[in-house]
Order: C-alpha cells, then sequence, then structure tokens
C-alpha cells in the first residue's frame, strides 16, 4: 500500500537546486500513514518518529536505519520470531516506538487512529504511553507535551476477537477512497496539553539557619515561641559557614551568658512543605554550642554528643528521603552548665532537592 504522505522538512530550494534548511522551528506536524506500514519517518526528522531506545519491544519496528520506520507485526520481520497477532486475542506490546521532540520549541503531541471494533464491542486497537495501558495518547485530549529533545515511547493493545489479524490494517477502518487504512501523528506547538510530560526537576530549596524561618519552641526560662535570632558577631572559636548564619534566641550576638540547662535543651524547628512525590533532605554542615541532636517528624536522624560541635562544622546526618507533605526538622541545643561564658547558638546548611 502505499504511503500517504511524509513528514518534510522545513526550507527553501537555492537557485543551484540543494535545499537549504531552517533553523529547526515548526509550528505543527500531520503526518498520515498508512497502517499497513503504521508509522513512518525520518529519524532525523524534527518530529522523530523511530524504534523505542528503552525497550526490546523496538524489534517490531523495521526501516529506521534507511529512513523510513516501519511497525511491523508480520512474518517479514526478522528481528522477531513471531509471524504475527493471535486470532481471537488481546496482545499487549508496551514501549515499541518513540516520539521525539527534535525542533526548538514544546509541542503537544497525540496519535489518531480509527480502530474497528471487535466481536466484544471495544475497539480493535489502542495506544498508549509507555506501559501504562491507562494513558491513552490517542485523541486531541490526550495530547502530551514534549520539550525539546524530549521523547516518549508508545505501547499497542490489539484485540483481534471476532476479527482476521492476518493484516495488521484489518484493525483500523479505511477512511480514503482508495480504501487506505490510516493513522495520524500530530505534533502541534498550539496544542493544549495540561501539564509537561515530563515537569521540570524541582530545583534546590535552601533551609539555611539565618534565611529559613527557623523557630525557637522551648528552651529554658523560655515561656513563648520566637525567631531564631541571627549571630552577627559569634564567638571566634565558632567555626562559620557560606551557607548559613549562627542563630540563637536571643539576638544578643552569641557572646553573651545565656542561660544553661544539662536536662532542659533550646529547641529549633523548621516547618517545610514537599509539594508532591519526594524530596530529598540534605544536611551539607551543622554546628551547635553544645551537643545537638536533629530528627525528622519526631525521629532522631543523628547529631553529635561532645561538648564542642561548634568547631570544626560536621557533615555527618544522612541524607533523608521526604514524602509530599508538610514535615519539621528540629535540633535540640543543650547549652551545659560551667561552659565557658555559657554562650550557645545553632548552625544548620540544608537544602531540600
Amino acid at each position: 500500500m502505499k504511503r500517504r504522505n511524509v513528514l518534510a522538512a522545513l526550507g527553501t530550494l537555492s537557485a543551484g537546486g540543494a535545499l537549504t534548511m531552517g533553523s529547526g522551528a515548526f509550528t505543527s506536524v500531520s503526518a498520515e500513514r498508512n497502517v499497513s506500514i503504521s508509522v513512518a519517518s525520518d529519524a532525523n526528522a524534527f518530529l522523530r518518529l523511530a524504534p523505542c531506545s528503552e525497550s526490546q519491544n523496538g524489534d517490531y519496528v523495521t526501516g529506521a536505519d534507511s529512513g523510513t520506520m516501519t511497525l511491523n507485526l508480520s512474518d517479514s520481520n526478522n528481528n522477531v520470531a513471531g509471524s504475527g497477532l493471535n486470532p481471537d486475542a488481546t496482545t499487549v506490546i508496551h514501549n515499541i516506538f518513540e516520539i521525539c521532540n527534535q525542533g526548538t520549541q514544546s509541542v503537544g503531541v497525540w496519535l489518531e487512529t480509527n480502530p474497528v471494533e471487535n466481536d466484544n464491542g471495544d475497539d480493535a486497537v489502542s495506544l498508549y504511553r509507555d506501559s501504562t495501558q491507562n494513558a491513552p495518547v490517542t485523541g486531541a485530549d490526550n495530547a502530551i507535551c514534549l520539550d525539546t529533545g524530549q521523547c516518549i515511547c508508545v505501547g499497542l493493545v490489539a484485540r483481534t476477537q471476532g476479527i482476521d489479524p492476518d493484516e495488521f490494517q484489518n484493525l483500523f477502518q479505511p477512511v480514503d477512497e482508495d480504501g487506505e487504512h490510516q493513522m495520524l501523528v500530530h505534533a502541534d506547538a498550539e496544542a493544549s496539553c495540561g501539564e509537561p510530560a515530563f515537569p521540570p526537576e524541582p530545583s534546590a530549596r535552601r533551609l539555611d539557619t539565618g534565611t529559613a524561618n527557623w523557630k525557637v519552641t522551648s528552651g529554658p526560662t523560655l515561656s513563648d515561641t520566637r525567631d531564631a535570632q541571627v549571630i552577627t558577631d559569634p564567638p571566634s572559636a565558632w567555626d562559620t559557614s557560606n551557607q548559613a548564619n549562627w542563630v540563637d534566641p536571643f539576638g544578643t550576638g552569641g557572646l553573651e551568658s545565656d542561660p544553661a540547662d544539662d536536662e532542659v535543651p533550646y529547641v529549633y524547628e523548621l516547618d517545610f512543605e514537599v509539594d508532591a512525590g519526594s524530596r530529598d533532605l540534605v544536611i551539607e554542615e551543622y554546628g551547635a554550642d553544645n551537643p545537638v541532636e536533629f530528627f525528622l517528624d519526631e525521629s532522631s536522624i543523628g547529631g553529635y554528643s561532645g561538648e564542642e560541635a561548634f568547631d570544626p562544622l560536621r557533615s555527618d546526618i544522612p541524607t533523608q528521603s521526604v514524602n509530599a507533605g508538610t514535615h519539621t526538622l528540629r535540633a535540640e541545643v543543650t547549652n551545659l552548665t560551667g561552659s565557658n561564658g555559657n554562650p550557645t547558638g545553632l548552625l544548620v546548611a540544608a537544602r531540600l532537592e
């Protein structure tokens, strides 16, 4: 059967007959293909159609090396041992071919098919994203946003109950006067496609003392919750950080004697949100005068029990995986009685990534 349409490179023909290529930008692509040879395109085109690079099921695709990709489920495909679809059966094949945006702007991508119904009243063929059958890629309502350089793989369900599966195109209705069985591959820069297929990775969020909203919730002689105060002139014995500031409950600079109690610690807390999925809480370095223990949502995650937790700064708290929701990072700092001058303070350089 003849191929209905070919993705054309945008460009102009020079006087010498050479094709001068454009910049790579395109606004939309609508590629019409015979279902008998399925999807066809130059693998180097702005809209790349090729075997799924992440899956062995890419073997169902032939001809990519010669520039025309064919989805081949017949005995002419030497890449696979089988010779076609099972009769009266449901066949599921994940991650067969990939669609990649090799242009210069984001596009919405979707497929358009015209499947027949099988004897059960179901569509004889369905196409879906990757290996997720409940994530269809057919119809403009299911358009997937692809940024420049991004790809999705496409899987297939074939339901041949009551249908002769000898020819793959029999799963589709003829749609033109020549009786061709066709599939459309759409990529449109103006399509409405909701959330991106691959949301950008969230940037690291700093949770450092002195910048994030750390509170002092309790401590010796404290009767109220207050903001942790930046120590602008910490004692010379305390190591300093390029990321975080020393803080204390009083804003006295840390040089004066602060109330001390071997049993009642100063409790510093920071509440933070994880919007979705999971993030890593990384405590890069910390210091305290004197001993300190850290808690994440009431569970101890480490600390330092010695008196001089302020020099050098320490980096021995394991990275913590944090799921979506509201969380509290807490540091309990004990200002020991009898310490020289009895200043107290906390430094935490941390990030959420």
